[in-house]
């Protein structure tokens, strides 16, 4: 009698440590960008030389623009692994598929095995829940912590009617929601707090109001919370106004950040981020499990509260004034739950199939005509080295399309080739990025600066501008000339180590011996065309780093 071939979804291990490798395989491969990963990095870098683990700091300048959880987590990795670009992303990286395990888990506690395989593979394999994994921005950690409280919101819900009324799992939903004002603010509330609310009005579900566990879980939420919250305010007696009227407030009711898009921008962003898996998705929406009517009012119904709280954050960044990419990335865990669940009982092999396959000959297009998008300051060079791997990630994407239809009518195996195929693509794709990291990236003009000396006490000047990597690539601070930025707050109130304007740096540069200053083009011009003596001894085609003699 011969034996069996087990496919993966009956194998959760085998299927886990294959999605592992490739989601973590190049995480250091790329140098981080600039601005988010690069100012991230440098916040959590001096946080460990520093010491202070209360006060974020970016450049030496207080930077309260958000809580301290991925810089706690980010400088524990460096701490162990060294300030390197895995370390810097580890945090995010990690959360991220811990959080498609999570989602799974939750999926398989609710809906059963098939329903957590798919929700799984979705997750971990959809382009922008990839894309923010492999960022180091803060979107990814706020997004699992919130998909823990309401996941595990919904165990509890789920099992209320048992001897335990599900209060393991709400003590968890209540920590997820600490975890996650610590990562991002007050959204850690406000999101699942208007999902449930909406939720109960909509299936008349008044019951779980009183499984709440509040004096427990509010102690437990307030324990993990309040430490740092006093201890930075203590220290900072500006802190509560900037975080909580400015970063909360005025963000999403006001321009001040320039940050306002179309209407339809979301959807956009959600249909590109969710591919190829967006016809699921698509049905999942339109078309969920659970019925638009309510027949069983007083019922826990977990796939209505998913819908609302997807739905809610979908309406509520559409609406704002606020709107950036990773922001819509919260939705992704439930709207794959939702997908999972409907894939568990409905074939929906062949569309799927359809979709990655289109996904191939869109990214051979862009490959081939990529080049196209080159410019003085984005030279061809870049586009040339970034076409291989687009080949080689279409040519993934199109043998995952070819063996999964061989596979189509048993949907477990073909999905499966299909997320695995799609995660190899993803990685070739943000590998072969690193072209771009000569233009966008702090690495390389480090390195020149370093190799030009040794001595770290060599005072270095950003004019007019400001890259975030390079302080984090030179492992040290330098002062900004005529620029605040993100540092406007901190420079506020410690007016050190910046100087107002290039008017009032100029007698500082022409009487010194040895200084560097790092600049855009454009500023380099200006001093070329005004005879004001420098050295180059780095250039890009957007940037310079010059030496006083």
């Amino acid at each position: 009698m011969t034996k069996e071939t087990v496919p993966f979804y009956q194998k959760p291990i085998l299927l886990i440590v294959l999605a592992g490798i490739f989601w973590f395989a190049m995480l250091g491969y790329r140098d981080l960008i600039d601005p988010d990963e690069g100012r991230y990095a440098e916040v959590a870098r001096e946080m460990l030389s520093t010491g202070d683990w209360v006060t974020p700091r970016l450049n030496g300048y207080k930077f309260f623009d958000k809580p301290p959880l991925q810089y706690w987590g980010a400088a524990i990795s460096m701490a162990i692994l060294g300030e390197t670009n895995t370390a810097a992303r580890l945090w995010c990286a990690g959360t991220g598929f811990l959080g498609a395990l999570w989602m799974g888990f939750v999926a398989y506690r609710l809906y059963g095995k098939p329903a957590a395989h798919y929700t799984f593979l979705i997750l971990v394999s959809s382009f922008l829940y990839f894309g923010i994994g492999h960022a180091n921005v803060l979107d990814m950690g706020v997004s699992v912590f919130l998909s823990v409280a309401v996941g595990a919101f919904a165990l509890a819900q789920a099992e209320r009617n048992t001897a335990s009324k599900g209060q393991r799992w709400m003590l968890i939903s209540w920590a997820g929601l600490a975890a996650a004002i610590l990562s991002k603010g007050l959204i850690g509330i406000v999101f699942p707090g208007a999902a449930i609310v909406f939720y109960s009005l909509w299936q008349r579900d008044w019951a779980l109001w009183k499984n709440l566990f509040i004096i427990k879980g509010l102690s437990l939420f307030l324990l993990l919370v309040l430490p740092w919250f006093i201890l930075v305010s203590q220290a900072n007696d500006q802190f509560l106004h900037f975080f909580f009227i400015h970063e909360h407030f005025e963000r999403f009711t006001s321009t001040v950040h320039n940050r306002d898009q179309p209407w339809w921008y979301f959807t956009v962003v959600l249909s590109i981020g969710f591919l190829p898996w967006i016809t699921n998705i698509i049905s999942a929406i339109f078309k969920p499990e659970f019925s638009w009517k309510v027949t069983n009012k007083g019922e826990f119904e977990a796939s209505r509260l998913f819908w609302v709280y997807a739905v809610f954050i979908f309406l509520f960044f559409s609406r704002s004034h606020s709107q950036l990419v990773p922001y819509i990335v919260p939705v992704f865990p439930f709207l794959a739950i939702l997908a999972g669940e409907k894939l568990a009982k409905h074939q929906q092999s062949l569309r799927t199939i359809i979709s990655t396959a289109l996904l191939a000959v869109i990214v051979a297009v862009v490959a081939w005509k990529i080049v196209g998008s080159a410019k003085p300051n984005t030279p061809l060079a870049i586009f040339l080295e970034f076409r291989p791997w687009l080949i080689a990630a279409s040519i993934s994407l199109a043998l995952a399309s070819a063996i999964a239809f061989y596979y189509r009518q048993k949907q477990p195996i073909a999905f499966t080739i299909i997320a695995m195929g799609t995660l190899l693509a993803f990685n070739l794709g943000a590998s072969g990025y690193q072209s771009h990291t000569s233009i966008r990236s702090g690495q390389n003009m480090a390195i020149a600066i370093q190799s030009y000396t040794h001595n770290k006490d060599i005072p270095i000047y950003s004019v007019n501008n400001f890259n975030y990597s390079l302080i984090y690539y030179l492992n040290r601070t330098i002062t900004l000339v005529g620029y605040t930025g993100n540092m406007e707050f901190g420079i506020g109130r410690e007016v050190k180590g910046w100087i107002a304007s290039e008017v009032e740096f100029m007698p500082t540069w022409l009487s010194s011996t040895n200084a560097i200053a790092v600049m855009s083009q454009k500023t380099y011009q200006s001093w070329l065309d005004r005879n004001i003596p420098m050295k180059i001894i780095y250039q890009d085609p957007r940037r310079y780093a010059v030496t006083r003699n």
